[in-house]
């Protein structure tokens, strides 16, 4: 059985998340939006990242969108509910879902071959499910100027604080923190300051909200050479493990994992692949295959829109 694409609607209810209507939820932030505080740089804080706020598991005080609060950030000139259409591609593969396994379906622990090889492989947008009921979910976005240096630097950047969170993807994100609370990034690469690092987000993927806990592991430990990347276009593979429902650091199965591989094309722009692999187990139905893939893509082509320039703006802060 396939799965129908559906498009995505967002209402003025849904952002609302049944509270009153701000109306700056609706356009892009001015550019004067924001407060005239600055942000603390890493030599004012001893290069000391840490979590804004103490971990809350009370869903029921998520929301969607921005609140006075947040609008009041140095950043929030960046936030954006106006996201793109999906591709063609991705419809088309979405409607052509779920693809031969045989044909498709590679386990994580098989990425560092297949998703190294130059050119594309068989399935970029769309999904396949292996034998064991396991999802892997391809998706395709264009990020054109975002370098593997601002994305590696936006996954250490904007977990500890929400509304950094959701300027990555308004119309889904509502909740984030990082453990541990605080990381000391003194000396460490803008791929160190994450891995080791386990996220817990709430999001909305298709209809559904759910608690979320993505660990960022080395991508070595599944196999990849990372010293090669250069020569293939690869500027950077972020990895993790994913735990849908409820909030963990110990409960993954090595079986579910995201990742995300910034490539330079051959007209000097990027692009951005990504690979989901979700167990039976662990909520994979043809139901997440579809709606992770809509959620990603509309999140990462976001996430090119604007990192750019945030991270020349704040590349320097924790």
């Amino acid at each position: 059985m396939r799965v129908p694409f559906i498009p995505l609607v967002i209402s003025a209810a849904n952002m609302a998340h049944g509270l009153t209507l701000d109306r700056r939820q609706l356009a892009p932030a001015a550019t004067t939006t924001g407060s005239t505080a600055t942000p603390t740089t890493l030599e004012e804080n001893n290069s000391i990242s840490q979590d804004f706020e103490s971990l809350n598991n009370d869903t029921s005080s998520y929301y969607l969108g921005y609140r006075e609060e947040d609008f009041a950030k140095p950043y929030a000139k960046y936030w954006n509910p106006v996201v793109a259409p999906l591709t063609k591609e991705l419809i088309s593969g979405l409607m052509s879902s779920p693809w031969a396994n045989a044909l498709t379906a590679f386990s994580a622990h098989e990425a560092f071959d297949y998703f190294t090889r130059p050119g594309y492989l068989s399935l970029e947008n769309g999904f396949s499910i292996d034998e064991d009921g396991t999802v892997m979910i391809a998706v395709r976005s264009e990020i054109r100027e975002v370098t593997g240096d601002a994305y590696d630097w936006w996954f250490g950047w904007h977990s500890v604080e929400t509304a950094r969170y959701k300027l990555w993807n308004p119309v889904a994100h509502q909740y984030a923190y990082r453990v541990p609370v605080t990381e000391d990034w003194t000396n460490a690469t803008l791929q160190q300051r994450y891995i080791g690092t386990t996220s817990f987000i709430d999001e909305y993927v298709g209809n559904d909200a759910s608690q979320l806990s993505i660990q960022f592991v080395d991508p070595a430990s599944v196999g990849f050479n990372t010293t090669a990347w250069p020569e293939l276009g690869i500027e950077t593979i972020v990895v993790g493990k994913i735990r849908i429902g409820g909030f963990t650091t110990t409960d993954f199965d090595d079986v579910s994992y995201l990742m995300h591989q910034v490539r330079r094309m051959p007209n000097g722009y990027r692009e951005l692949r990504s690979r989901f692999w979700i167990a039976k187990d662990n909520h994979g139905t043809q139901q997440i295959g579809h709606d992770l893939a809509v959620h990603c893509q509309i999140e990462m082509t976001h996430l090119g829109s604007f990192l750019p320039a945030l991270y020349q703006e704040f590349k320097d802060t924790v």
